[in-house]
């Protein structure tokens, strides 16, 4: 599975909300897994919304750790009104068992995203 595809679906459950999946991206160690998937949850509530993965690039890769930069297009209806914005997020992923799995994430700061 490439990069770019691994991304994608995680993004495809988080959107359709299949949110009792996404522990299979997720390293068993990850400090923040059940609450991003509370986050989740919790925005599945409030409105409907789609992920759309524009880009994703590797940073820095050892042979145990993969540190990626992805780009999204976040958009849904929120009171009535269509909402689009640009989202970059930096991923930590570590090995486990021989498959990359998310041990950590962070949503860059807005300044970045332009």
């Amino acid at each position: 599975m490439t990069l770019n595809e691994y991304f994608s679906s995680y993004y495809a459950l988080i959107c359709d909300g299949h949110l009792d999946s996404l522990g299979q991206y997720y390293s068993v160690e990850s400090p923040l897994f059940l609450a991003r998937k509370r986050q989740f949850e919790k925005l599945r509530q409030q409105f409907d919304f789609k992920f759309l993965l524009q880009n994703i690039s590797v940073i820095a890769k050892q042979d145990d750790l993969l540190v990626v930069i992805d780009r999204l297009n976040f958009q849904a209806e929120i009171g009535g009104k269509s909402v689009e914005k640009i989202s970059v997020n930096l991923h930590s992923l570590v090995k486990e068992l021989g498959e990359w799995k998310i041990h950590s994430s962070t949503q860059l700061p807005e300044f970045l995203v332009r």
